[in-house]
């Protein structure tokens, strides 16, 4: 599905990111993680085009991604970041509709549709009349997702979808989002800093530390055969894992 080749990517004197033969496969989760400053959302904005390589190549379905393409290939891609990103001066059913009433849907297209994603993501329809700030934390974030599936996109984003909820209301929708991604069956790219979030929703962990990839795979295997000496580092600061000695 994407393949970043010899990809690299500055802000100032600052390497953001520097990998070669990253692959994300197709209809699998995969979860970046590594610390803050790794280069796991810079990823994310070079996927969907809100960032441009400063060398190399981001490749999607086995072709090139090209700047006059960006428009069409970011339709084909939803987008979630935390607390939702929604307009505030918009209600929930405006701000899930935003793009689809560009694209000359409907308002019964519009709503037939967000109805439909409402019940997949356990939100009431009736939630859908309320602005963001009438919103708790999570039913903006389910608010978000719902408007990154309204078109049907064939990759999902999430940039530290869950990170600002409280614990509660957070391991609720880790269950939520497993049943949705199976359901679904789409190709999924998310960013946690939550390892056992990670393991418990992703196929597989992509490991990163100062913009370079360190590992990719299973936790499985990252547990049992580190790649490099910062993943045991990286796995044993992280309290919820039983990592062996």
């Amino acid at each position: 599905m994407f393949l970043l080749s010899n990809t690299s990517k500055r802000y100032g004197t600052t390497v953001a990111l520097d990998v070669d033969g990253l692959r994300l496969p197709r209809g699998r989760v995969s979860a970046l993680i590594g610390p803050s400053g790794a280069g796991k959302s810079t990823i994310l904005r070079l996927l969907i085009g809100l960032e441009w390589p400063d060398s190399g190549m981001v490749h999607f379905n086995d072709e090139p991604l090209r700047r006059g393409q960006l428009l069409a290939h970011r339709r084909r891609i939803g987008y979630v970041i935390q607390e939702g990103g929604l307009f505030p001066h918009l209600n929930a059913l405006g701000n899930i509709g935003l793009l689809a009433r560009t694209l000359g849907w409907s308002t019964t297209s519009i709503e037939r549709r967000s109805r439909e994603l409402a019940e997949l993501c356990q939100l009431p329809f009736t939630a859908l009349a309320r602005y963001p700030a009438e919103l708790s934390g999570g039913q903006r974030q389910r608010v978000g997702l719902i408007r990154a599936l309204m078109l049907d996109p064939e990759v999902l984003l999430l940039d530290e979808p869950l990170g600002a909820l409280d614990p509660l209301i957070r391991f609720d929708l880790q269950t939520e989002l497993k049943s949705l991604f199976n359901t679904l069956g789409k190709t999924v790219v998310m960013v946690t800093h939550d390892i056992a979030e990670a393991a418990f929703l992703a196929d597989e962990l992509v490991l990163l530390n100062h913009g370079r990839l360190v590992q990719q795979g299973p936790l499985s295997a990252m547990l049992d055969n580190p790649s490099d000496p910062f993943v045991r580092r990286f796995l044993t600061a992280q309290r919820s894992l039983q990592v062996p000695s």
